[in-house]
């Protein structure tokens, strides 16, 4: 059985990394990590390091909508 390790941000999976013959090489489960699937890391930290910055850098979350901001300033 191959050695793994979950990979999750903000409570959700997101990845798994495995290890393979001399290193451990991460398993996108969210679509989004796609370009890093099957990348290369020289540890279990590293892969995760990763997964999750890239995911800050190119999908950020954005702030959730309030009712509050939908209303004019002006309203007579």
């Amino acid at each position: 059985m191959r050695l793994s390790h979950p990979i999750t941000d903000g409570g959700s999976l997101i990845a798994v990394a495995a290890l393979g013959e001399m290193s451990w090489f991460l398993l996108a489960i969210d679509a989004r990590l796609e370009e890093l699937d099957r990348a290369n890391f020289p540890s279990v930290e590293a892969a995760e390091h990763a997964a999750r910055g890239y995911l800050r850098r190119n999908h950020p979350v954005s702030k959730p909508w309030t009712p509050s901001e939908g209303k004019s300033a002006d309203v007579s």
